[in-house]
């Protein structure tokens, strides 16, 4: 269980919001959280996109054999040889699309993938004139590409334009090329339907950054929220809620445990007053945190002034020999304090099947510190298994 992370966090949690929100909104949509976000977005709507267009060419060819079809208004390209490119467009794309899901790669490739498709797409739309048969409407097929298109993908700014831009000049081209006579209203519907399909990437585009921003937001305040339920406030290190949590993380694996008590604590509370003692366990838990703390070794404020330390993956001795050099260094950490403080340490080490066995691990450490105690304090006593 992994708990702090690599990814940059911009501090948007609950309550903790900043100032400059905008800067910070701004921020997010120039990260690599955002741009995977977009990535992951545009490979399934990809897929969609490209198995919609797929069925377009299928349906066709399949119509075209069919003995209602009738002949092209074009016959300048053989109706055919449209839906085949839509074919040969797409069908690899979608393999493509459907094994970067499996093995992803850099999220700005994903993305120029998935936009260089679209944009074959998008010219292509033009050329589904030339299927048109006698009797049918001029840009259904068109239409219907463009609606997809337009629909579905997210678009950085500027490149929704330049693909609804592409199908444009296409279809225009081809009209003027072949001097089609297009009627009026058609020609004043087909200008609208391009307007209304960026209009759909504008507010498909504001729609998207928003839902993945508060996505965003949730996703660090309920990462905040976790740590901090298992974080003990005075020292930081995990608490006793943290270890019930972590328990079945230890089973079937060799582990040492230790329990750590500050010598005379109670009474430098009593001579000092407890922002002293606080002081104290402050800086033992910033040392721990600093120095120990790590993916195989975590440090658990077990109660009072007692740490528990568990650790996995080491070789043999190395823990014991962790927990000599901590005790003979940490009274280091407090030569400044008005009475320099000692800790006796008790240890266990061996194989754990289960959690009832590193329960009786952890109090066999606990006997051993008591051991320390009753020898003279300041002292590391402890047994490893063999």
């Amino acid at each position: 269980m992994k708990e702090k992370g690599n990814k940059k966090l911009f501090m948007a949690s609950a309550g903790n919001l900043p100032m400059n929100k905008e800067a910070v909104y701004a921020d997010y949509l120039a990260s690599e959280a955002f741009a995977r976000e977009v990535a992951s977005n545009n490979l399934t709507m990809g897929i969609v996109v490209s198995s919609l267009i797929a069925v377009i060419g299928f349906l066709g060819i399949f119509d075209l054999n069919s003995d209602y079809a009738n002949i092209s208004v074009l016959p300048v390209i053989a109706s055919e040889w449209v839906y085949l490119f839509l074919l040969l467009a797409n069908l690899p794309n979608l393999f493509l699309l459907l094994w970067l899901q499996k093995h992803p790669k850099a999220a700005e490739l994903e993305i120029r993938i998935c936009f260089a498709n679209l944009a074959v797409n998008a010219i292509l739309s033009g050329f589904t004139l030339y299927s048109t048969q006698e009797g049918s409407v001029y840009f259904f097929e068109l239409v219907l590409m463009m609606m997809v298109i337009c629909v579905f993908p997210y678009y950085k700014a500027g490149h929704g334009l330049s693909l609804v831009a592409l199908s444009l000049l296409m279809i225009s081209a081809i009209i003027l090329v072949n001097h089609v006579q297009v009627a009026w209203q058609d020609t004043y519907d087909l200008f609208l339907f391009y307007v209304i399909g960026q209009a759909c990437i504008v507010l498909r585009r504001y729609w998207f950054r928003q839902s993945s921003w508060y996505n965003y937001i949730l996703h660090q305040a309920n990462g905040t929220l976790f740590v901090s339920s298992r974080t003990d406030k005075l020292t930081g290190l995990y608490n006793r809620l943290a270890l019930r949590e972590d328990f079945p993380n230890y089973g079937k694996q060799e582990v040492g445990v230790a329990m750590i008590d500050l010598d005379d604590f109670k009474r430098f509370n009593a001579n000092y007053g407890h922002a002293y003692g606080d002081l104290v366990l402050t800086r033992l838990g910033r040392y721990l945190q600093k120095d120990w703390m790590n993916e195989h070794l975590r440090c658990y404020r077990y109660g009072g002034d007692e740490i528990l330390i568990i650790a996995s993956g080491l070789e043999d001795g190395d823990f014991v020999k962790k927990l000599q050099i901590f005790q003979a260094e940490y009274a280091k950490l407090n030569q400044q304090l008005e009475e320099p403080a000692t800790l006796s340490i008790g240890y266990a080490t061996g194989a754990v099947a289960n959690e009832e066995e590193l329960r009786k691990m952890i109090q066999l450490a606990d006997n051993y510190l008591y051991q320390a105690k009753r020898q003279g304090k300041n002292q590391v006593v402890g047994a490893e298994k063999k």
